[in-house]
């Protein structure tokens, strides 16, 4: 019966945002773990603190909402987005190349330099611009950032996530790394051919799949090899090594492109990366103002208000603004859809807050479902990276997917007499993969590209999600029994 209680949250989120809406579903949601919340004897003062770290939690969200509102709303205004569409034109006469080209290089760049929800904010609107669907647009751009979020911006989700709390030495990083990428990659093979579909269903049969399976491989050889030699930035890398390589593939050396309307977000992707470069500059971005002990519950939360992609965003904005003389910042734009998406965030990330703080007088709900899957024996790697899709769904980071469920997966390994390093690089994966589903990224990233019916999103990309999870442990598990 805990069992059941423990996954009744997550039930009531997928069943209701795919038949009622998302809206519905976080606030049913949201009614629902907060009784549960009591049933598991969590005192009011951990109901407090937890609603002070879901609130602030989605303040963090929020900045980067704004931030990617300012921007988009300043470059439409001065014609730039328009511009945007069309200088890929000379690069390849056909728009799904584009499409793809797009989708999966700028994607893996500003998941690699930023992070946090950055990709979501900002690729779906470039997409939308070249007259793209944008349901299409905001799924597709999720489902492949399922691979780059392994590693996020400069290797926090396996750094911090899991080499920090869970004291692994640089070898097990590395093999953990180098595993989670090849894995990772095998798999998005078999979600493009469902992103195809989902492509053919929506926009136009796919013409050119070969090419796009090519240009795919530009990126997923090199992420492979990063991924062993340099975690942190192996994302960023292969991001740009398949810029480079796709350049000359599709047009030689003839190939031109307009990079001027392009300039603002290169001087973002900059800014961006400069802090993650210099350690100084990160020392000092890293102030951070701290809610400790919070309601008297023991709960502790922060805002990052320069260590968030915020201010890049406004810096860069202003200055397009300045330089293009517009009459408009668009705030009252920006603010309208800044409360609209907090109306339905912060009932999510409460959800979340909830089943991870439910553990006072006993095992919290999220413990309780690591604790379920450990009793499947010898099927446990099968079912592994469901465990960090749950993670990144619950949490909304593939980071703290692997700070909560790191250690259970760890423990089991060792109960289980299994791989440490591949359980692990399959929590790895699946916690990149949550990121397709995580509610927090579909509100964000569906907001920013105006689409009201969040649920749509989530129907199309939680089969391939849980497809890819499967496909993941397969993989995983033959690997071990070959092992």
């Amino acid at each position: 019966m805990v069992y059941f209680l423990s996954l009744l949250p997550i039930f009531i989120l997928i069943i209701l945002s795919l038949t009622k809406g998302v809206k519905q579903a976080v606030i049913v949601g949201f009614a629902v773990t907060s009784i549960l919340f009591f049933y598991w004897e969590a005192s009011f003062s951990h109901f407090l603190g937890s609603m002070g770290v879901a609130f602030l939690t989605t303040v963090n969200i929020l900045m980067i909402v704004f931030g990617a509102l300012f921007l988009y709303n300043i470059m439409q205004g001065a014609g730039l987005i328009s511009q945007i569409s069309h200088s890929l034109d000379n690069l390849h006469p056909s728009k799904e190349i584009r499409f793809f080209l797009l989708a999966i290089c700028l994607t893996a760049f500003f998941e690699g330099v930023a992070g946090f929800g950055t990709p979501g904010a900002i690729v779906p609107l470039l997409l939308i611009a070249m007259g793209f669907n944008a349901v299409l647009s905001v799924s597709v751009v999720l489902l492949f950032d399922g691979l780059f979020a392994i590693f996020g911006a400069v290797g926090t989700p396996i750094l911090t996530g899991l080499q920090l709390p869970l004291d692994l030495s640089h070898a097990q990083v590395q093999q953990i790394g180098f595993s989670a990428a090849v894995i990772g990659v095998i798999v998005q093979f078999f979600i493009l051919f469902a992103i195809f579909r989902m492509f053919a269903q929506m926009q136009n049969p796919v013409q050119h799949k070969g090419k796009i399976l090519i240009l795919f491989t530009f990126f997923a050889l090199p992420f492979c090899l990063f991924a062993w030699l340099v975690p942190d930035l192996a994302t960023v890398l292969a991001s740009l090594v398949m810029l480079i390589l796709s350049i000359f593939y599709l047009k030689g050396e003839e190939g031109k492109i307009n990079l001027r309307p392009w300039l603002p977000y290169g001087i973002l992707a900059i800014l961006l990366l400069l802090p993650k470069l210099f350690y100084p500059l990160n020392r000092w971005i890293g102030w951070d103002v701290a809610f400790m002990d919070m309601f008297g519950s023991g709960l502790n939360a922060t805002i990052k208000p320069l260590q968030s992609p915020l201010l890049p965003f406004i810096i860069v904005g202003i200055g397009v603004a300045l330089y293009n003389k517009s009459k408009s910042f668009y705030l009252v734009k920006s603010s309208v859809k800044l409360w609209q998406v907090f109306v339905v965030l912060f009932p999510s990330v409460a959800v979340a807050q909830l089943m991870i703080n439910s553990g006072v007088q006993q095992p919290s709900m999220v413990n309780n479902i690591a604790d379920l899957l450990s009793n499947l024996g010898s099927g446990y790697t099968l079912l592994s990276p469901l465990l960090g899709i749950i993670g990144a769904f619950i949490t909304g980071s593939t980071t703290i997917s692997n700070v909560v469920f790191g250690p259970s997966q760890l423990e089991t390994a060792k109960l289980l007499n299994l791989d440490a390093n591949m359980i692990l690089s399959l929590q790895l994966n699946g916690a990149g993969i949550g990121n397709a589903i995580c509610l927090f990224n579909i509100i964000a990233a569906a907001s920013v590209a105006n689409l009201k019916n969040y649920k749509e999103v989530l129907a199309r990309n939680i089969a391939p999600a849980i497809l890819a999870g499967l496909i993941a442990g397969f993989l995983g598990w033959c690997i071990i029994q070959i092992l």
